[in-house]
């Protein structure tokens, strides 16, 4: 416990205030102390168009890149990154930010756990972690769920190493073709038939607590019982990790008919969060960006056995449905994907629901059905790469595949039968953004199931109505005539610390009315106190309010030429302090009515002579 008034306390204030401009939570911070000449260096070696073409295809437009945004769905490229300022804006959704802030939000970390991420691609070493009092309960938990998760996937291998324990589970995936190099590679494990065995060796070796083992999804509590046990047991393990690489969580497969579920995965935890990720993404991003083309299959050992043949561009869900957020993943790499799912009722209704979510992010899909009986893992075993790569050349576009097989199994001689059949595909084909590709398809339907042509764009019509995108174009909600205090931002961020001083002397940030302009004003007054360089993708780190940031890049990447800097600054500062002036005029004249009405005479006169004082003065100026 320290003095209110102490030094230490003013030193741990003055860094904790700071920290609030940087939109960071200071307990992190102060936890870690990253100097300001650290970050900025990791910033300057850390190139946003390089960091952002990891994961969106960007392509050259004008002094910027454009690409399709990784925050939401759209077809038309509407991300624009700024080589130059180092920053992002996307027309479309708002979003914006500079490099640790895309890292952020697109890879689900803390401030530090970027700034660590992009020390790291820099080679950048950071200061050593020091106890300041404050924990960071977030981030440790997640520090120390990846660390649970680097042994935990340790054991598991060695317990399929195990001569004894692990014979099964060898003699189960050699059954299946997979060879040693291929287990290790993908750290593939056992989790052996006991009931505690895991927590038992886990509380050994790291010192962790059945709870904390509970958080990180590798034991379950009993219910009404402060008892734990495995989560995991006699089960084949697939480590599931994150596009960099790292251990989020686990999949087990029964290696008995009678277990049941046949897969089991770690539940949701701060780490893992399955709608997010794609088993063997982390493997596959260059080669799909590579050969423009994703491979979609159902299982893990689908996606193992492609990868170990040499097919390096397939993915598979996480145990879960396709969703909105893997598809953006795969967006940003290739929209075109081809979808090898089981060829059984089951895998043919999964292959609908995800093309239907496909088409609804503008991707391409394609569709490659197997003989009976055969996934991608059984095929390549028996035919091999070559048969394989054959088959996925072959694969048909999905509506037609959809179109035919809607057409075989109704009933196309009775108008019931091809009414019937028109009423499955039409909302289908309503999901089109390219009318032209939606006239062709309605051309072959009209044309294999002998409906008239006519009468089912007329219909049509009112399905594309009916399936209008609910994402709406992001608005800027400013006015029509530019308010004077966004030109003395801009003033303030092409001029720099001459302009902001110049501005700041005569403009108080109470006499910024504008909401936004006044928190971007107070930024820039705050780096000009402070002595930095003025720079749009600094000023990001400042602030975590997603308005205010847009708002930045926005005029970062759009700024104003001005024919006459200093006429400008003259004109602006005016107008603003008369806005201000008759702001606090009116503010007055409400005032003083007000006390009128109470009765209070001597307050009311008060008020009078402030409101002439005013008057007088907006008058001269």
């Amino acid at each position: 416990m320290f003095c209110l008034f102490s030094p230490t306390f003013a030193i741990l204030w003055r860094r904790k205030f700071s920290l609030v401009f940087y939109g960071l939570d200071p307990r992190e911070t102060l936890n870690y102390s990253i100097p300001d000449t650290v970050i900025d260096d990791i910033r300057t070696r850390s190139d946003l168009v390089e960091i952002v073409s990891e994961t969106v295809g960007l392509k050259k437009a004008g002094n910027s890149y454009k690409g399709l945004c990784p925050f939401h769905p759209e077809k038309t490229p509407s991300f624009s990154v700024s080589a130059d300022k180092q920053v992002y804006h996307c027309f479309g959704c708002g979003a914006s930010g500079n490099v640790f802030r895309f890292v952020r939000e697109t890879q689900g970390l803390s401030f530090f756990e970027a700034v660590k991420h992009l020390a790291e691609k820099a080679g950048i070493s950071l200061p050593e972690p020091r106890n300041n009092g404050f924990e960071n309960t977030d981030h440790n938990e997640r520090e120390r769920i990846r660390s649970i998760n680097l042994q935990a996937c340790q054991v598991f291998r060695e317990q399929l190493k195990n001569p004894q324990q692990g014979q099964a589970a060898r003699d189960y995936l050699q059954s299946r073709g997979f060879d040693q190099e291929a287990l290790d590679s993908y750290e593939i494990g056992y989790a052996i038939p006991s009931w505690s065995a895991m927590m038992t060796q886990l509380e050994k070796t790291t010192k962790t607590t059945p709870a904390q083992l509970d958080q990180a999804g590798l034991v379950k509590k009993k219910d009404d019982k402060d008892e734990y046990y495995d989560r995991f047991r006699n089960r084949i393990i697939f480590p599931l990790k994150d596009p960099q690489g790292i251990i989020i969580g686990f999949a087990g497969r029964a290696i008995k008919d009678e277990d049941i579920p046949k897969y089991l995965n770690s539940p949701e935890t701060i780490l893992y969060k399955k709608s997010r990720y794609l088993f063997g993404l982390d493997r596959a991003r260059s080669s799909i960006r590579k050969e423009d083309s994703t491979l979609l299959v159902e299982g893990y050992f689908d996606q193992m056995r492609a990868t170990v043949n040499g097919i390096t561009n397939a993915v598979a869900p996480c145990g879960t449905a396709l969703t909105s957020q893997q598809i953006l993943l795969l967006k940003n790499l290739s929209e075109n994907v081809t979808l090898i799912f089981d060829s059984d009722p089951a895998g043919l209704s999964a292959a609908l629901k995800g093309f239907e979510l496909l088409i609804d992010h503008g991707m391409n899909v394609k569709i490659l059905i197997l003989p009976d009986g055969q996934d991608p893992d059984s095929y390549i075993l028996k035919k091999g790469r070559e048969d394989f790569l054959q088959k996925v050349n072959e694969a048909r576009p999905f509506l037609e595949f959809h179109i035919l097989d809607v057409i075989s199994k109704g009933d196309a001689t009775t108008p019931s039968g091809r009414t019937e059949i028109a009423n499955h595909v039409l909302p289908l084909l309503a999901k089109l953004r390219n009318s032209v590709e939606r006239a062709e398809w309605i051309k072959f339907l009209a044309e294999r199931a002998r409906l008239d042509e006519n009468a089912l764009l007329s219909e049509m019509k009112k399905n594309v109505h009916l399936q209008r995108p609910k994402m709406e174009a992001y608005k800027e909600n400013a006015p029509s005539k530019m308010n004077p205090e966004t030109y003395l931002i801009h003033l303030m961020l092409s001029g720099g610390q001459t302009a902001i001083e110049e501005i700041k002397s005569r403009v108080t940030l109470d006499e910024f009315l504008d909401v936004k302009m006044h928190a971007i004003a107070e930024l820039l007054y705050k780096m000009a106190d402070d002595g930095r360089t003025i720079r749009i993708d600094s000023i990001l780190d400042m602030t975590d309010d997603p308005e205010v940031t847009s708002k930045i890049t926005q005029m970062g990447l759009n700024p104003i030429q001005f024919d006459n800097i200093e006429q400008a600054l003259v004109d602006c500062i005016g107008a603003v302090k008369r806005a201000s002036a008759e702001g606090k005029i009116k503010n007055l004249k409400s005032l003083r009515n007000q006390a009128i009405e109470a009765g209070e005479i001597q307050q009311s006169r008060e008020f009078q002579i402030k409101l002439k004082e005013l008057e007088t003065a907006l008058r001269a100026s």
